[in-house]
């Protein structure tokens, strides 16, 4: 891909720019793709709570789940032996879990939406777009490198297996730093600084 570069115009404002190479596009929508059904998956089956569909409150999961990439996706918020009362990390999981899938599908929605139709390799963000599709890249990128362990227990380092994963996972990364730096711009520190003094 093309590094992200930030262009300013007078009828379309601020908006962040790259081009992707086919293949780089098809991936990253069918990546987006297959978070979204995982995800999907995991709230249509969450069991029904009588109570918290009476009271209108979100209802989900109690535990973390089996798939290693989805429990990446939806940790649980206190490491083991943290909670303070006991069933905390249950209830707490409950009540936030179908709230925290449904932001991580918007974001991946509005992902596949500025890709475009298929084929396209332009991609234009507006500033208001660049923080989901940040998070939604984020995501991705969390799946698939839970994959990529499963792929090296599986395979082996040496196999073209975990090879193309890893260069997928590492092209992610390079594609949020890109993006990052561009919103966030050069940074201004002069090249003459002396920092030996510790001040």
């Amino acid at each position: 891909m093309i590094p992200w570069t930030k262009k300013k115009g007078l009828v379309r404002g601020t908006r962040y720019v790259t081009k992707l190479e086919p293949l780089e596009r098809e991936m990253l929508g069918n990546s987006a793709v297959t978070v979204s059904e995982a995800l999907m998956g995991r709230a249509r089956s969450a069991p029904k709570d009588e109570l918290a569909e009476m009271t209108g409150l979100p209802s989900g999961h109690t535990t973390a789940p089996d798939d290693p990439a989805l429990a990446r996706l939806l940790p649980s918020f206190f490491r083991e032996g943290e909670e303070e009362v006991d069933g905390e990390a249950a209830v707490t999981r409950q009540f936030t879990e179908t709230d925290i899938i449904r932001a991580k599908l918007v974001n991946l929605r509005i992902l596949v939406d500025a890709l475009g139709p298929d084929g396209s390799v332009n991609l234009s963000l507006t500033r208001e777009q660049v923080g989901p599709w940040l998070n939604a890249v984020a995501d991705i990128r969390t799946f698939h490198a839970a994959q990529l362990d499963s792929y090296r227990a599986g395979h082996g380092e040496d196999s073209d297996e975990y090879r193309t994963a890893q260069n997928y996972v590492e092209w992610l990364g390079y594609h949020q730093d890109s993006l990052l730096t561009a919103v966030a711009g050069p940074l201004d520190i002069p090249e003459d600084t002396d920092d030996t003094d510790g001040n």
